[in-house]
């Protein structure tokens, strides 16, 4: 359930790469405060906190992916609406956000001791020792371009929905009240089965029957709707390219924001972070050289960053960069000394100052392409606001893309004619293709680089059947195919009928075989769980559980393989008597059941919190994310 998922988040080898890809932490030990990423054009707010569009749309290309794996192909809208994947997608995104919020309003924020054995334990971030490395750790940050902030609040949020999770307490279950089940997992069932296999036919069906059987199947020969359309994207950066910055305005920002171009004062510093004062004060004094400083670093340092390699080492840090405690310490002591201890909220630590950069004012010079590119950025995003105005006016006008794009400077590009089912341009187009109609123009689309996009759908192929005569060929094999079937199933059901009304006494499956003058390849399966059991037969263990020695199940069985179907008719040869379970099998069954029991309170809390949440959905968002109208807030 969603709780145990978040108390089991990061236990896994997975979990933890998954975790260092999409979050990132702090660039050193408890050196930034938390901030919240922003984000904007909602598909839901939960209680007032919007879930964007585009967070919702990653995780449905997720989905989409993994789907087009396991059925070989590109799931239709309707398949997709059938599914309820939007639907699934969404609670899950709106129960993600309750258990957080939840965990919010009980303080259940992890101690940022707990945050930073979290973070050390990321293989990402270990040397090939398996240690934490600050220099691994920022340069991955580097690599990633991600801001501490983002990972502060992204991982302090999964620790706090954790928390919320280990609130909720079972007492394991007496071993004997596992007897039953334990005892039901030990029995061994065993089962003799008749495979029937539909063999192929070459017959060829006279016209009327093709005739008939094309006409009864008009949807599996459907061409499906094709659209084609024009793209229209409203680009920041190929505006930005065109924009002029002079140089009067760059001498203006640099002076009116000086302050913002001063490097501060960085100092090289070393540490040693002991858990109490008695202990820091008894080392201070023994101290007196950097080399016996960071000796005693690697041999009593608690900092899990320290690798009792590094000397204490945090290389050169500025003061805003550390908590306040310990930055002014280090930054009011001279170097080649040793502080007295000072307490941060990790333990005490005893610092040493080997060297002092300056505070340094960066040049017009050297700051001049960082400032022209801002102004250019800040420019470029009013004029994008400002031709996505004159767009809006022109649509809504009756303009065309085209008529719009000439008239704004801009250019348009054709959407290629592609089915509903289709992958060969963005999702985000696809959907917007095919939820207007021919001729309008879509609702703006927020793109995840900052631009704006409109589709207008120009042309619409609607599904139709073709004629039999351009596709007999086909029609053909499958109604021979179709006739394979139908003969295996009569077979299969000629056996049923033979096993299940013997004249005198049990009849075999060999002997019903006979009887019944038909082919069947007969085999014994025996299993004693549903992992065990065939998995053609697993939707069916429950009717055959109930089967006496001897019964046949009343139904036969299909089941598909590659080479076409199999038919099954099923018998109960009979069961094992389990042994008696030992104390070890009966403490695990215990231990399963609490394991469901709590699972089943988790999933009542989830219900619990999302019944009461304020659930407010964007149909229109939702519908260019999902290509379908999804039920929210239901």
């Amino acid at each position: 359930m969603m709780l145990e998922s978040f108390r089991q988040f990061g236990a896994s080898k997975a979990a933890k790469v998954m975790l260092y890809i999409l979050i990132i932490s702090f660039a050193a030990w408890g050196v930034e405060g938390f901030l919240q990423a922003q984000r904007s054009n909602s598909g839901v707010t939960v209680n007032g906190e919007g879930i964007s569009l585009i967070e919702l749309e990653e995780q449905n290309k997720t989905y989409l992916r993994n789907l087009q794996k396991a059925m070989g192909s590109t799931p239709s809208p309707e398949q997709l609406q059938a599914l309820g994947l939007g639907e699934k997608l969404v609670a899950e995104a709106v129960a993600r956000t309750v258990l957080r919020q939840q965990a919010a309003s009980l303080h259940l924020a992890p101690a940022t001791r707990l945050l930073q054995e979290e973070i050390a334990a990321l293989p990402p971030f270990q040397n090939e020792r398996g240690q934490f490395d600050v220099n691994t750790y920022r340069a991955g940050l580097a690599q990633l371009g991600r801001t501490p902030a983002q990972f502060e609040a992204e991982m302090s949020n999964d620790l706090a929905v954790r928390n919320l999770g280990n609130l909720i307490q079972v007492a394991t279950l007496p071993a004997a009240v596992a007897a039953p089940q334990v005892a039901l997992q030990n029995q061994r069932t065993q089962l003799h089965v008749a495979a029937i296999t539909a063999k192929p036919v070459t017959a060829q069906p006279t016209p009327p029957e093709l005739e008939k059987f094309y006409t009864l199947n008009p949807k599996t020969y459907e061409i499906p709707e094709h659209r084609s359309g024009v793209l229209l994207e409203v680009s920041a950066a190929s505006i930005s390219a065109s924009l002029s910055i002079p140089a009067s305005r760059v001498e203006a920002e640099y002076a009116a924001n000086k302050a913002a171009y001063t490097k501060p004062e960085t100092r090289l510093v070393r540490h040693i972070l002991l858990p109490g004062v008695a202990s820091a004060t008894a080392l201070q004094a023994s101290l007196t050289t950097v080399q016996a400083f960071s000796a005693a670093a690697n041999q009593y340092s608690i900092d899990p960053g320290n690798l009792k390699t590094k000397g204490g080492d945090l290389g050169d840090i500025a003061k805003a960069e550390v908590v306040p405690a310990f930055g002014e310490m280090a930054f009011s002591m001279p170097t080649g000394r040793i502080s007295a201890p000072v307490q941060s909220p990790f333990g005490w630590h005893l610092i040493w100052v080997e060297s002092i950069s300056p505070s340094q004012v960066r040049t017009l010079a050297e700051v001049a392409p960082e400032i022209e590119k801002t102004l250019r950025e800040t420019e470029s995003i009013e004029a994008l606001n400002q031709l996505a105005t004159q767009a809006d006016e022109l649509i809504a006008g009756g303009s065309t893309l085209k008529e719009v794009a000439a008239k704004l400077g801009l250019a348009t590009r054709t959407l290629p004619r592609v089915a509903a089912d289709a992958a060969e341009i963005d999702p985000t187009y696809h959907a917007a293709l095919f939820a207007t109609a021919q001729g309008q123009v879509s609702a703006p689309i927020p793109l995840p680089n900052g631009n704006l996009a409109y589709v207008q759908t120009t042309a619409i192929d609607p599904a139709a059947t073709p004629p039999l005569a351009q596709i007999k060929d086909r029609v053909v094999r499958d109604w021979q195919s179709l006739q394979s079937e139908l003969t295996a199933q009569r077979i299969a059901e000629a056996l049923l009928s033979a096993a299940r009304a013997p004249a005198t006494g049990t009849r075999t499956l060999a002997e019903a075989t006979a009887q019944a003058k038909v082919e069947a390849a007969i085999s014994t399966v025996t299993f004693s769980s549903l992992a065990e059991a065939p998995k053609w037969l697993q939707p069916r263990l429950l009717e055959v559980s109930a089967l006496a020695t001897g019964a046949t199940l009343p139904q036969v069985l299909r089941h598909n393989t590659p080479s076409g179907g199999t038919w099954y008719v099923v018998q109960m040869a009979g069961r094992s008597a389990p042994n008696a379970p030992d104390a070890a099998a009966l403490a695990q069954g215990a231990k399963g059941l609490t394991s469901d029991l709590r699972a089943d309170l988790e999933a009542l809390t989830v219900n619990y919190l999302q019944s009461g949440a304020k659930v407010a959905c964007n149909s229109q968002g939702l519908q260019q994310v999902f290509g379908y109208g999804v039920r929210c807030g239901e």
